[in-house]
């Protein structure tokens, strides 16, 4: 395969989210022709798109005609069905498909990471509710309760504090493999977005910081001071994925960071990941266009750092609040999409300046989003 993809062929983008359309964007801007598949008549790539394929009552047809008329693949979502993948094996595919199957099976994306020795929180595999129950037992509690497909009832998750809660998990027995691992209350979430390209250089983004809030939405913000030890191990981390794997593209790699001082690998996802807009506002180059630099055959970027940034995404309900600020804040970028998604999320605001402390008491005082004590 020849390592260069030159403009004026056709990209075919897969992906519900909003980063697809980023893609298609980028992909537009340097040259290509884009291509689009969903299965979601509103996802958001269709709009960016030069040939929009959706998907119709299980029909493979369009997807059948948008891999014939796509030069090349590429998907910004792990989140992709079986017969998605399964008929990617066809198509010139940079990224290959190891990390898909790696982020969608738990026990796979734990089998890779014990087999590279990555520190993960122990687990035990089950099916029936003795065992659940003897798993958390030996584990200790608390633990949390997972289907071992991530697409398979993506919402049941449970939480599990003692021998109490166990009539929590009946409803998710039904035959299959469950997951039972160790649950941290109190704990950091790190992640770190690198892109590697075709001839194996990787580039990795700045260190960010993850929190889920109380409406459910993942923030994220840039790292300034974190122990020199801790951010050595994690980057080592990232590039070894990326090695492992021999994966083109963008990926991520989410962290936990204990209140003892343990670190855990948490996930690790293909494509590019909506808190990684982060970047857009605190680097020169975003990840959008480094994946499709890297996706190419092109020399990626090296990424300079220029300020300091938050992600906060906002609804619907929100946006009144939003507004006020609309002639106010200077250092603020907002992003609308175009239909919200099914969360509710209507856009994401980027408050950007020197200092992340200076910024989150302006974003408190704003009156926009909730914050916990």
């Amino acid at each position: 395969m020849s390592l260069e993809f030159l403009p004026g062929s056709t990209i075919g983008i897969l992906g519900d989210d909003m980063m697809s359309q980023y893609v298609a964007q980028v992909a537009h801007n340097m040259g290509y022709n884009v291509a689009a598949y969903s299965t979601n008549p509103d996802a958001p790539v269709l709009s960016e798109a030069d040939y929009r394929f959706v998907e119709t009552a299980g029909d493979l047809t369009a997807l059948q005609n948008f891999l014939a008329l796509s030069s090349m693949v590429t998907y910004t979502s792990s989140w992709l069905p079986a017969k998605v993948i399964d008929a990617l094996a066809e198509s010139r595919l940079p990224q290959g498909t190891d990390l898909l199957q790696l982020t969608d099976d738990h026990a796979l994306g734990r089998a890779f990471a014990e087999s590279q020795s990555l520190n993960i929180l122990p687990y035990e595999t089950v099916s029936s509710l003795d065992e659940v129950a003897h798993a958390a037992a030996d584990l200790g509690y608390p633990v949390v309760v997972k289907p071992i497909f991530k697409h398979k009832h993506h919402d049941d998750t449970v939480i599990l504090r003692g021998d109490w809660d166990l009539g929590l998990v009946a409803p998710m027995i039904d035959g299959g493999t469950l997951i039972v691992e160790t649950w941290l209350d109190d704990v950091q979430e790190f992640a770190m977005t690198a892109v590697r390209g075709v001839t194996g250089d990787i580039k990795i983004y700045p260190l960010r910081q993850t929190t889920v809030a109380t409406d459910h939405m993942r923030r994220a913000w840039t790292i300034g001071d974190i122990a020199d030890d801790l951010m050595t191990v994690m980057l080592g981390v990232t590039e070894q994925v990326g090695e492992a794997l021999q994966y083109i593209g963008a990926y991520n790699v989410a962290f936990f960071y204990s209140s003892t001082g343990n670190l855990y690998i948490r996930d690790i996802a293909a494509g590019v990941q909506e808190t990684a807009a982060v970047y857009t506002a605190t680097t020169n180059v975003s990840v959008a266009e480094q994946h499709v630099r890297a996706i190419t055959g092109q020399a990626l970027s090296d990424i300079l750092i220029n300020q300091a940034a938050i992600y906060m995404p906002f609804t619907t309900e929100q946006v009144p609040a939003l507004m006020r600020h609309w002639d106010i804040q200077a250092n603020w970028q907002i992003y609308f999409y175009r239909f919200p998604d099914t969360t509710g999320k209507a856009g994401y605001v980027l408050a950007c300046g020197p200092s992340v402390t200076l910024l989150f008491n302006q974003l408190h005082v704003a009156g926009v989003w909730q914050f916990a004590d």
